[in-house]
């Protein structure tokens, strides 16, 4: 029902929208990046039950989750997204449909209002600092590597990237080269509905203070990871897949354990999850207590014990999963 009249849209806007959400909303793209190159080996059944099974404390294994206490005067729900997945691969619970029409305001971790002015801060944040450009980043033979594997696996001309962050590169590798079906944002997908509903939406935080984290990782460090990419495109594909399964299976322990045993994630996560979190509470009380709010931000941010569920646990609020 929501998702028929949701496909109507014009498609000029669509393709703006989900523009505007490959250049600003990256936190997930950072994680995978980080990911991949920290924990490369394939994650068959067996090593997610694994995983799941050395957990210790409570099982996440919900996207949607209630929010109540004895003062307010509705719930609220908190819902885990993946900011880019593919279209036959994007699925709702009808426990998601209700809420989604019965909430009254969407917040996002960050708005999707298209506008120049973020548009410009998106573009600019994903350049390379002035007197930095990709080929300084590499030796010549493995800028050869890159030059060549953008230009053949991914028929994409070399100038139009030599300008931007690795990082950025790494991402347009696992959108087009690991899928290359159609693809889906929810972010998207709840604005549009809520905007249809004449229902307002907001942001948790703005473009640039979300773009500031990608800044924690050294353009070096970035660079490292794109060439391991390169070289192996393959386990960057497989590790995206895996992400894909557990996410649908809404296995939150397995996501958060697979990004937590990486290295390079260890020393990115108190910036690239935990403050972002901490900072988002007191934003979260203050609109609970207004109305019935559907928060919807990365599934990276719900569990663990940095988490937003235990965070607003910690404030005596009741979350619960549905």
């Amino acid at each position: 029902m929501i998702r028929s009249a949701m496909h109507s849209q014009n498609y000029r806007t669509r393709t703006k929208q989900h523009t505007y959400i490959l250049g600003a909303s990256l936190i997930f793209s950072l994680a995978f990046f980080l990911h991949i190159n920290g924990y490369s080996q394939p994650l068959d059944e067996s090593v997610s039950d694994s995983l799941q099974a050395s957990q210790t404390g409570e099982l996440y294994q919900s996207l949607l989750w209630e929010i109540n206490r004895e003062d307010l005067k509705t719930p609220s729900y908190l819902y885990g997204t993946i900011h880019i997945i593919p279209k036959d691969s994007f699925f709702l619970t009808p426990a998601v449909e209700e809420k989604l029409e019965s909430t009254q305001h969407l917040v996002l971790e960050i708005p999707l209002d298209i506008n120049m002015g973020s548009m410009l801060s998106s573009a600019m944040a994903m350049m390379m600092p002035r007197g930095k450009s990709l080929k300084s980043l590499f030796e010549e033979d493995d800028y050869k590597r890159v030059t060549s594997f953008m230009r053949d696996s991914l028929e994409t001309p070399m100038p139009l990237y030599h300008m931007f962050k690795p990082i950025f590169i790494s991402q347009h590798i696992s959108s087009n080269y690991c899928n290359s079906s159609e693809q889906e944002s929810y972010e998207m997908y709840f604005s549009q509905l809520f905007k249809n509903a004449n229902k307002p939406v907001s942001g948790l935080e703005t473009i640039n203070e979300q773009m500031k984290y990608l800044d924690q990782m050294t353009l070096e460090e970035q660079a490292e990871g794109l060439l391991e990419t390169i070289k192996n495109p393959g386990a960057a594909c497989q590790q995206y897949t895996d992400m894909i399964r557990l996410y649908r299976k809404q296995d939150l322990n397995t996501l958060m354990k697979m990004m937590g045993e990486s290295d390079e994630v260890g020393d990115h996560l108190d910036k690239l999850l935990d403050e972002r979190n901490k900072n988002w509470i007191s934003q979260i009380e203050a609109l609970v207590a207004k109305e019935s709010v559907f928060i919807a931000v990365g599934a990276g941010h719900l569990p663990g014990p940095n988490g937003v569920i235990e965070l607003l646990r910690k404030q005596g609020y009741k979350v619960t999963p549905l």
